[in-house]
C-alpha cells in the first residue's frame, strides 16, 4: 500500500497536466501568450501560421487576410494602435462592411461585471496577441 502512495502523487500530477493540456486549465495570475490566445482564438480563421487559411476560412463569406503581411500591406510599419482596435472590437472597418470577427474586448473579458481586475487582464489578452501577430510580420 505504501509503494502505491508514494507514486499516487506524481500520477495525479501528470493526469492533471494532461487534461490541462487539452481541455485548458484554469488560467493563472499571467495571462496565456499572445500565441496561446492566437490558436485558441483567431486560428480557426486565419490559420495556425496566421496565413488566412484557417479550416473556416473556406465557409465564411469573407476573404480572411493573411496576418503576417500586415506590415508589407502598409508600406513595411506595423500599425500597433490600429491592430488593436480591429482585435479589441473599437475599430469598424468600414470598407469590409459589417463586422465578421469576434470583439476580442469582450470576449477576453472573463468575469462578471465591470471589475477593473477583469478588464485589466482583457487588455492584457488583447495586447498580447497584438505582440504576437507583430512578430509574426513577413516581407512580401
Amino acid at each position: 500500500m505504501m509503494g502505491t502512495l508514494r507514486f499516487a502523487g506524481p500520477i495525479i500530477t501528470v493526469l492533471g497536466l494532461m487534461a490541462c493540456a487539452s481541455h485548458g486549465c484554469p488560467e493563472s495570475s499571467s495571462a496565456p501568450t499572445g500565441a496561446q490566445l492566437f490558436r485558441a482564438n483567431c486560428a480557426a480563421c486565419h490559420g495556425m501560421t496566421a496565413h488566412g487559411d484557417g479550416p473556416v476560412s473556406d465557409i465564411i463569406n469573407v476573404h480572411v487576410p493573411d496576418l503576417t503581411l500586415i506590415a508589407s500591406r502598409r508600406g513595411g510599419t506595423f500599425p500597433t494602435d490600429e491592430i488593436y482596435r480591429i482585435v479589441d472590437g473599437q475599430s469598424d472597418l468600414p470598407a469590409h462592411g459589417s463586422r465578421h470577427m469576434p470583439v476580442w474586448g469582450y470576449e477576453f473579458f472573463g468575469g462578471p461585471g465591470d471589475d477593473e481586475s477583469e478588464h485589466g487582464q482583457a487588455v492584457t489578452r488583447v495586447e498580447n496577441v497584438v505582440v504576437y501577430l507583430h512578430s509574426l510580420q513577413q516581407a512580401k
